[in-house]
């Protein structure tokens, strides 16, 4: 029997993120940095952000952080990636800013249809993260030849990936809950970086904890949606 070359994905890739940490932590940098200069922006235009947009702005730049950070593990552990695909995703990004809104926007009504969990600041962190997840799978089905190739529309691949995570909500609870617990001195080396250098203010530790923690449990969990949706798509062998 051949093994599928997306058999064991998730935990390939999970790996690879853990063992090229100080790659993270460089992009945490870069995109609190990036996240601080355009909170500058608007401060000279006379907006002047509060603390729920300072929040959302430094969420924004350490969920981008870690999905280059896990384009880049696609590229060395994932046989139907290449070199330049985190490059390619960076463009891609960049000229299309919208996508993300749509799928804020689309994870929204989701959320709408299922119910709110009566905590309004977890659900709008799982709507923009949930958001993020799905770009970086539209981005994957755009640029990789496997994908590109594949009669499924990459939005679709990119709705696929995000119904099969939102069915790992449990589990995806309860890695959270692992992470703040181990994190409960502090986020792990870097992880602050991009809520300290986003905020104008320091948040305090505890907020820290459970804005890292949710984002690295969406990773997770994403890297396992990955796993399952394409080893599932329409040309991958039965």
């Amino acid at each position: 029997m051949t093994t599928s070359p997306e058999t064991g994905l998730a935990e390939r890739l999970v790996r690879w993120m853990a063992d090229n940490r100080a790659g993270l932590d460089a992009m945490m940098v870069e995109e609190g940095s990036r996240a601080i200069h355009e909170e500058f922006l608007l401060a000279e235009g006379g907006t002047l952000p509060d603390r729920a947009t300072r929040i959302e702005r430094a969420r924004g730049a350490s969920a981008r952080a870690w999905m280059r950070h896990l384009g880049h593990a696609m590229a060395e552990v994932w046989p139907g990636a290449d070199a330049s695909l985190p490059e390619r995703m960076k463009r891609w990004n960049a000229d299309h800013p919208e996508r993300l809104e749509a799928h804020v926007l689309e994870e929204h009504a989701v959320l709408e249809r299922r119910g709110a969990s009566g905590d309004p600041h977890a659900d709008q962190r799982d709507v923009e993260l949930a958001a993020h997840c799905r770009l970086f799978a539209e981005m994957l089905a755009s640029l990789s030849e496997p994908l590109k190739e594949s009669p499924e529309p990459a939005p679709d691949f990119a709705r696929r990936v995000a119904s099969w995570s939102r069915g790992q909500e449990a589990h995806r609870r309860e890695i959270e809950a692992e992470a703040r617990a181990a994190w409960g001195a502090g986020p792990p080396p870097g992880t602050e970086q991009a809520m300290s250098a986003a905020t104008s203010a320091p948040e305090p530790d505890e907020m820290r904890v459970a804005e890292a923690a949710s984002v690295w449990a969406h990773v997770q969990v994403l890297a396992e949606a990955l796993e399952h949706a394409l080893g599932a798509r329409p040309e991958a062998p039965a």
